[in-house]
């Protein structure tokens, strides 16, 4: 009986811990969602979207890396604080000024897209909490930011039309200031590996991802569908644009559209939740990849059809709702928290070479949409879906910094692997 009433005790103070800590997390997670959509980047000339790429591939990448020495929560305040340089480079009318800002908003992107996440997985393991819960947490705040896409649309739309065009991210500045303030008052610091030399972090980074298939096909993953992501973002309206048969309506109601790409978002990621209770993640991951590389298909042979077109970016965004908290899952078990944030960033480097590339060469559209369906047909190449390759159960806690054999990590996944295959032959 006593036993029974420790248990329930437990129970009940792990469930309050969960709940205070999802709280203080999708609080400064919306605000900064809220503060990234304000900013419509499609207002912005492609020049300066070209710098903002550069700017994350080199000083973003460099920035963020060094989150794992000194800070996750430091990171994504900094994150706000470069969104605000950026947003208010916006309100002067000087070229130059324009391209610092650009530079800024590439800095303030790679912080924002790897340490949010980073200082989430870290803070759950430290909590102890159990992977069920952070499937939770994942799903809510990918809803979260759904909702929040979907209302600061229409937000957007208005001031910009009342206040002039850099109003939405005037507002922006302000939820960041929020943001700040918040996450300073409520989230506590975590780190990677404080002794560690930053040289080392990046070094040791290289070798998880050289010595262990598993996270480099994470890492692959990554890449390859973000780069599908930054295409749609840019492509959408031109896309609608240039279908000229059934047309919907005319002008098109680009809000309302791009609010319904949201509500199928949000959509996937509310079924992320059951599918991943019922099947293993790499099992429906791979209807994932296959939908998304239809939906680009459908866009090449039918791209003069309106509603076709339509349709077909909304199974993608169905789609990407399922895939990011999905991938986020499977990074948060294959990355060793102390060098994290380092190979988020190495992940992202060859999403940004790819946009350079379609930036800077201007391909036609039809061109672009081949590319991405050919590139998320490549992960279902790779993905081979067993358990023993992709998911397996979390690596053991071993701080890589402090290894001085890089074999160690692939042994290690040696050992697993074996321990799981004399698992199965035991039980067939």
């Amino acid at each position: 009986m006593r036993s029974d009433n420790k248990e329930l005790s437990l129970t009940s103070s792990s469930s309050s811990v969960f709940k205070q800590f999802q709280f203080n997390y999708l609080i400064g997670y919306a605000l900064a969602a809220t503060g990234n959509y304000l900013q419509s980047s499609r207002t912005t000339i492609e020049r300066i979207f070209l710098c903002t790429h550069i700017s994350t591939l080199t000083l973003g990448t460099l920035t963020s890396s060094l989150s794992d020495k000194y800070g996750r929560r430091t990171a994504c305040i900094l994150s706000a604080i470069f969104y605000i340089v950026s947003c208010l480079s916006l309100n002067m009318k000087v070229v130059w000024i324009f391209f610092v800002g650009s530079a800024a908003r590439g800095i303030a992107h790679s912080l924002y897209n790897t340490n949010f996440e980073a200082w989430l997985i870290h803070d759950h393991h430290n909590s102890g909490l159990s992977t069920d819960l952070l499937k939770e947490i994942l799903r809510n705040s990918f809803v979260l930011s759904s909702i929040v896409a979907i209302g600061t649309g229409f937000v957007s739309q208005l001031s910009a039309e009342l206040l002039g065009y850099v109003a939405p991210f005037d507002i922006a500045i302000g939820i960041y200031l929020i943001m700040i303030t918040f996450i300073l008052i409520q989230w506590r610091e975590n780190y990677g590996d404080k002794e560690a030399s930053s040289t080392t972090s990046f070094i040791h980074s290289i070798e998880i991802l050289r010595n262990d298939p598993r996270i480099l096909l994470v890492g692959l993953i990554t890449s390859l569908f973000e780069v599908t992501i930054y295409i749609y973002a840019m492509e959408w309206t031109p896309a609608l644009e240039r279908a000229r048969t059934w047309i919907i309506y005319e002008p098109l109601p680009l809000g309302i559209i791009y609010s319904s790409f949201m509500f199928f978002n949000m959509i996937g990621t509310i079924v992320f939740k059951p599918l991943s209770k019922r099947f293993q993640v790499q099992s429906f991951m791979l209807v994932i990849f296959l939908l998304t590389a239809l939906s680009y298909c459908i866009l090449f042979i039918v791209p003069d059809v309106q509603p076709v077109v339509l349709g077909s970016f909304c199974l993608y965004g169905f789609c990407v709702g399922i895939y990011l908290p999905c991938i986020s899952l499977l990074r948060s078990q294959y990355l060793p928290d102390s060098v994290r944030a380092t190979s988020m960033n190495y992940f992202r480097i060859p999403r940004v070479v790819l946009m350079v590339i379609v930036i800077v060469w201007d391909l036609p559209l039809a061109l672009i949409f081949t590319f991405c369906g050919i590139i998320m047909k490549l992960p279902e190449e790779y993905f081979e879906p067993s358990e023993n390759v992709v998911l397996l159960p979390p690596t053991p806690s071993y701080d890589l910094l402090k290894v001085k054999q890089p074999q160690t990590t692939s042994e290690s996944s040696h050992r697993i692997d074996n321990k799981i295959t004399s698992i199965n032959v035991n039980n067939k």
